[in-house]
């Protein structure tokens, strides 16, 4: 059961605390936040349709689930990952992953309610590494992979990757194939090893899907918003777009530049980190701007890095990367850098990008995820939601995955 937590990750740039974990078999601070449905949720629950019940005023958006969500019918579902050959999802075939979904509606918004479990909390995503046995390969940095390692078979470390949770709907009943499969309608498999072995596209020309997907590292927890994406008819490129925007977004943490110290070689190290930070698993723009992480000029073959003290000129200093800087001795199967630098740097999106506005709390042993979005934003890389139509939709769930996700297919959104 999933139980309210003060522990709120909104606009957050501090350490990322897992909190304490909720005690099983009872009800939240309200009274109503179960997600197995035992607090007297008096309207009833299905396993395929999500009703939206009408509301004057819609939720707070703020990742605590308030009485408002008390009358609204609950869509219980579990999202199991499948195998799509050629070991795409490898490490995560076959889990599943129990959820809650509720949705509410007034004259303006859409509102949804997703709660399901998860054990961890997984933020450190690509997490950038210093190991002084391998500077020959750029001068040492390395990061985390985002797959989990296996050896023969054997699993010998966990990814490194971010919570996520996505849906994806139909825009203008433009896609064959949605009404009976939903996602599925755009999944395609089978593919050649350069093509991705498995990707989303829609099948001709004009035909298009609404994609959103919360990111808990790159956009959900330190901007409030899902990445909103659309699905296109595009394979061999990349059949996910994102929506229009004028500023905005995640970009890697990551430059190419030549050693400092006279050899020429070219090397991969990180491009921004925060003095003295720990555990921290992304960069705002904002501290970028503001000189509170600092601009890494290039790096020296022992793995030292210079960095300038402000701004992208002038006077520098040297990181020496100690201890804190490399994977601890006897390291787990998910324990990296206590100052390992993150893989991105983010900022809010400006456009249609940002459309879908969030809030999320992790419990201690799952996920709250509140989000909302106009009906209709006007922009024809969205689905509009009329109230008096049924809506085919699909969800996912990633649990620490980038690709390796769970799916729940053929559900239909319906208005009260």
């Amino acid at each position: 059961m999933l139980l309210a937590s003060s522990l709120m990750f909104v606009n957050c740039t501090s350490d990322l605390d897992q909190g304490p974990a909720g005690p099983a078999g009872e009800a939240g601070a309200d009274g109503k936040d179960g997600v197995d449905g035992e607090d007297g949720i008096g309207t009833g629950s299905s396993t395929t349709v999500l009703l939206a019940k009408e509301a004057l005023i819609g939720p707070t958006i703020d990742g605590v689930i308030d009485a408002s969500w008390i009358n609204a019918q609950e869509l219980t579902v579990t999202a199991t990952v499948p195998d799509p050959g050629d070991n795409v999802f490898q490490g995560y075939v076959g889990n599943t992953y129990d959820a809650i979904v509720r949705a509410q509606y007034d004259d303006e918004y859409i509102y949804f309610l997703a709660e399901w479990k998860d054990a961890k909390l997984d933020a450190s995503r690509d997490t950038w590494y210093f190991d002084p046995t391998q500077t020959a390969v750029n001068a040492g940095w390395a990061q985390e992979s985002n797959k989990p390692v296996f050896d023969g078979g054997v699993k010998t470390r966990d990814a490194f990757y971010e919570d996520k949770f996505g849906m994806q709907w139909n825009i203008n009943n433009s896609t064959t194939g949605w009404a009976d499969n939903t996602c599925y309608a755009t999944c395609h498999t089978g593919l050649t090893e350069a093509e991705g072995f498995a990707k989303h596209y829609t099948n001709g020309a004009g035909q298009q899907t609404d994609m959103w997907h919360w990111k808990s590292v790159r956009t959900g927890i330190p901007n409030g918003q899902f990445d909103d994406k659309h699905v296109v008819d595009d394979p061999i490129t990349d059949a996910r777009k994102g929506d229009a925007k004028t500023s905005g977004g995640y970009s890697n943490n990551k430059q190419t530049v030549a050693l400092l110290d006279g050899t020429f070689a070219d090397v991969t190290i990180p491009k921004y980190f925060i003095p003295n930070r720990e555990n921290y698993y992304w960069i705002l723009v904002s501290e970028v701007n503001d000189g509170t992480a600092k601009f890494i000029k290039g790096a020296y073959t022992n793995g030292d890095l210079e960095y300038y003290n402000s701004g992208t000129s002038g006077a520098t200093s040297i990181l020496t990367p100690d201890a804190d800087f490399q994977r601890p001795v006897g390291f787990g199967m998910d324990e990296t850098a206590l100052k390992g630098m993150p893989s991105i740097t983010t900022a809010p999106f400006i456009g249609s990008r940002g459309d879908i506005i969030t809030a999320q709390t992790y419990t201690g042993n799952g996920w709250i995820l509140e989000f909302k979005r106009k009906l209709s934003t006007g922009n024809d890389d969205d689905v509009t939601f009329v109230i008096t139509e049924e809506y085919p939709f699909g969800l996912a769930i990633f649990d620490n995955a980038a690709i390796g996700h769970g799916i729940k297919h053929n559900l239909t959104l319906k208005f009260e």
